[in-house]
């Protein structure tokens, strides 16, 4: 599963393509970062060091929790979770998820990774 994540992180956030050491990648991103996963390869970088807020960094660790408790039975894809008030006050990116509505484990996954939604992740992580 984690190999999954990353491949998803690859091919929806990144471009992978062959550059030149010139050509920037990310040329609307502050900071961006593309490391070879089997070898630890730096395959581009652009102000790699330069602190920033984790934004959606978070969602996406937040995923990696949710398939590692999947994998250990804790949690299942067809598991309905019901949003909390708290979750749905999150603000930021969202999907308008209101109180008391319910979604699937794998419903809430997509759209964490599709629409970055703050209170998919604030609902699935709450028991």
């Amino acid at each position: 599963m984690k190999k999954l994540l990353i491949l998803i992180f690859l091919f929806i956030l990144i471009p992978v393509v062959k550059a030149e050491e010139t050509e920037d990648l990310a040329p609307n991103a502050k900071s961006a970062i593309m490391i070879e996963a089997s070898t630890g390869e730096i395959l581009f970088q652009k102000n790699a060091n330069e602190k920033l807020a984790p934004a959606s960094m978070t969602k996406m660790m937040s995923m990696l929790l949710i398939m590692e408790e999947i994998e250990k039975g804790n949690l299942k894809y067809d598991e309905e979770i019901t949003a909390s008030e708290n979750a749905s006050s999150m603000g930021g990116s969202q999907i308008f998820l209101q109180a008391g509505e319910k979604m699937t484990v794998t419903e809430m996954l997509k759209g964490i990774a599709i629409a970055s939604g703050n209170e998919l992740a604030v609902s699935i992580k709450q028991p």
